[in-house]
């Protein structure tokens, strides 16, 4: 294939291209070394395949007006970012040219290269927070266009201890953080009591499948009031001044991926303004105005996972 130019020069070696309706450079595969000069130095992308651990899809990719979007580097190269120096094999960037997330391993998963092996190539970081210090290997890290720490996203199998706002809790997948380091969002890695502003309530989300860790269940408001949690074991029963009832709740649907075993549709519950809402419904409630009944069922768990006796993951 003839050699492309774009806003960083002309590169050789590309095997592969996709172009915008316009006629830019979208992403390309190259075969041949092209380095390229970043805000973050001079970097390299992967031009060539192992054929056993690295993804090789595209070696870069922009945004219409040429300014780079992603690049998959050929070796794993240290970074230096505002909030430190991290390792990385893939990069994305805002179209400003500042980081939006990197990855530090950027292994494909198959029969020759397992979970398993691409976990004990990671390394593990040292956080500290005003929510507590820890330390633990991570899939990825999210900055906000102005530098500072959005997310963290944890390995699936690791457990995290922290202390936000409603006490001492086990977290998993990862973190949501506000541009000053404060908590904005956790994954309970258990059923876990939160106190809410209409009774404590067991947040937990047994769907959750940590792509990405800075958008979670539980939520919290900036000063530390819980903004909003995914529950798959309470019904709330919301009763009006005149005796009349509603009842909101997770609900059952047969699993698309196991025969015979039950999925859980969990419910969303969100408080703002004095009132609450539960998942899309577009009524909301005066939190003053309404009593609120929490009853938890945790046999559903149990009916979902179906395999109690030798599984531990719903707690």
């Amino acid at each position: 294939m003839q050699d492309m130019i774009a806003i960083f020069g002309t590169f050789e070696g590309i095997t592969r291209a996709d172009f915008y309706s316009d006629g830019s450079l979208k992403e390309c595969t190259l075969n041949e070394a092209v380095k390229i000069k970043t805000p973050y130095g001079v970097l390299l992308p992967q031009y060539a395949d192992d054929g056993v651990r690295r993804k090789f899809s595209k070696s870069l990719s922009f945004y219409k007006n040429g300014n780079l979007k992603s690049i998959s580097l050929h070796d794993q190269t240290y970074i230096k970012t505002p909030v430190g120096v991290f390792p990385a094999e893939l990069i994305t960037f805002y179209e400003s040219g500042k980081i939006k997330r990197l990855f530090p391993l950027n292994g494909k998963i198959t029969g020759y290269w397992t979970e398993e092996n691409e976990y004990e190539l990671a390394q593990e970081f040292d956080f500290s927070f005003s929510f507590g210090k820890f330390r633990s290997k991570i899939i990825g890290i999210r900055f906000y266009e102005t530098g500072e720490l959005k997310g963290i996203t944890f390995w699936t199998r690791d457990v995290i201890g922290i202390q936000p706002p409603i006490g001492e809790m086990q977290i998993r997948i990862g973190v949501g953080l506000y541009p000053d380091g404060r908590l904005k969002s956790v994954e309970p890695r258990i059923p876990t009591a939160v106190d809410t502003p209409i009774g404590i309530i067991m947040a937990y989300n047994s769907g959750a499948i940590g792509i990405h860790g800075d958008a979670n269940s539980l939520a919290f408001y900036e000063d530390g009031r819980v903004k909003s949690l995914i529950t798959c074991t309470d019904y709330i029963t919301v009763t009006d001044k005149n005796g009349k009832k509603k009842t909101f709740g997770p609900d059952m649907k047969p699993s698309l991926f196991h025969v015979g075993k039950m999925e859980i549709i969990p419910l969303c519950i969100s408080f703002s303004d004095g009132k609450v809402r539960f998942s899309n419904e577009e009524e909301s409630f005066e939190i003053e105005q309404y009593i609120f009944t929490v009853k938890s069922y945790p046999q559903i768990l149990r009916a979902e996972c179906g395999d109690c006796s030798s599984c531990t993951s719903c707690g």
